[in-house]
């Protein structure tokens, strides 16, 4: 049978299992203890020094693009670049090495446009920990997808083109301003609204639209004051409905109505120059949210005096609603005026303007001219609207032209020309499309 325990030389016991087990609670002490401490220590100078290069990286970026806006030189087509090197910004007023931990490093910055940004590519160098020769290992593959939460990222363009052929359809009927939508169309302009939509030019299957075209023009109408003119000043009243005290004679041939009287409920009383109208009074009102929205305060209301677009529905019950208007003439003492018919100027003979008398004519049709001279501008008033016609540019594309998809350099070799001349080709129609790699830790 095994010992467990012996005797040193002063006698006492030795228990060799329980030596055994302090040997074995130093080592979980010294890994349950300090290793912890130094794991979390790394990871906090990991994350600090993480941190420090971000910052180092956004300053490099932010003074790069202020060096090439300074320089007009701000990629702005799609899938161009432009490299900086990192020590002309230290030379300029862009950078100073406070901003990069008191070290001038070097290396470049190529900024490419993709899509609405701009994507920075940094080879920094000479940086210490930051040097993204030191702290990344090799490039990854390509990938069609953007490595989001990378830090040093590139971006690869490829190329191919079709063939193009530019048309457009003929003109739209001209559109009134309540059949445009209100708000401009991504093209640009208003487009027809839901009612007037299906009266556009149609465009073939294949065509795809890429601009619409408008076309405004003006049409005017007028409407011309009258009055009727007399011969001699006399001695007139005001217009009266009844006889006025201090004039004998009422001259019939002045004969004007004042205008109509509100809707009411309530019968006018009845004269023998007044006249009386009637209707039928509704409620109205339109839907909204399950609640009715009344016209005019629920108030029955005759149908001239409601927008029935808009309150498109009423109540069953009805009322009928009064109005009315007086007749009004001049009355005279003395010599009697010779009244004209209503003109906008004055016949021969009759000189003096009645200036009560004063009514409009109805408008004219609409014309693409103005009619207003120097002439008539006194008397004349004119309206205008504007109309609106509109056609389709579309292209028809052929297939493409490449069997694959290119490189920058070798596009320029086959087609002897850069992306954006080419892409200022009306019959070609460039496609740019993208592939990424990143710098692997």
């Amino acid at each position: 049978m095994k010992r467990t325990s012996y005797v040193d030389r002063s006698g006492n016991v030795i228990d060799h299992s329980f030596e055994s087990k302090k040997t074995f609670l130093r080592i979980f002490f010294v890994i349950g203890t300090i290793l912890p401490i130094v794991i979390i220590g790394f990871i906090i100078y990991t994350m600090i020094d993480n941190s420090k290069c971000k910052n180092v990286y956004t300053v490099i970026e932010n003074a790069t693009h202020e060096y090439l806006k300074d320089k007009g030189t701000v990629p702005t087509f799609e899938g161009e670049s432009e490299t900086v090197k990192i020590d002309r910004l230290y030379s300029g007023k862009f950078l100073s090495s406070g901003y990069t931990n008191d070290l001038t490093c070097s290396g470049k910055v190529k900024v490419t446009k993709y899509k609405n940004d701009l994507v920075y590519t940094i080879d920094l160098q000479n940086c210490n920990t930051c040097s993204t020769d030191k702290r990344y290992n090799s490039w990854s593959e390509e990938t069609k997808y953007f490595p989001a939460g990378k830090t040093v990222i590139d971006v690869i363009p490829y190329y191919n083109y079709y063939e193009r052929q530019i048309s457009t359809t003929d003109w739209s009927r001209e559109f009134e301003e309540d059949e445009l939508e209100k708000k401009k169309s991504k093209y640009g302009v208003r487009m027809p609204n839901e009612e007037n939509i299906d009266r556009m030019p149609e465009v073939p299957t294949e065509g795809k639209i890429v601009e619409v075209q408008s076309a405004q023009s003006t049409e005017y109408r007028y409407k011309d004051k009258q009055w009727m003119w007399y011969d001699i000043p006399g001695n007139y009243s005001e217009f009266s409905s009844e006889q006025p005290s201090g004039f004998a004679n009422k001259d019939t041939s002045t004969k004007i109505y004042s205008e109509w009287s509100e809707y009411s409920l309530n019968h006018p009383e009845e004269k023998e120059y007044r006249d009386i109208q009637s209707a039928t009074g509704y409620k109205y009102y339109y839907e909204k949210d399950g609640k009715k929205v009344y016209a005019n305060n629920g108030k029955y209301t005759a149908p001239e005096d409601v927008n029935q677009d808009k309150y498109n529905r009423y109540d069953d019950d009805t009322s009928t609603l009064y109005r009315y208007r007086d007749a009004k003439w001049r009355w005279y003492n003395g010599q009697k005026r010779r009244y004209s018919s209503y003109r906008s100027t004055p016949a021969n003979g009759y000189p003096y303007r009645d200036v009560e008398t004063e009514k409009y004519t109805s408008y004219s049709s609409w014309s693409k001219q103005t009619s207003i001279t120097p002439a008539n501008q006194n008397y004349r008033q004119e309206e205008t609207k504007q109309k609106t016609q509109l056609r389709y540019v579309y292209e028809i594309l052929s297939m493409k032209v490449l069997d694959k998809e290119v490189n920058q350099k070798q596009f320029i070799k086959q087609t002897g020309m850069t992306a954006p001349e080419f892409a200022a080709l009306e019959n070609y129609k460039l496609e740019i499309t993208y592939k990424f790699k990143y710098k692997k830790r």
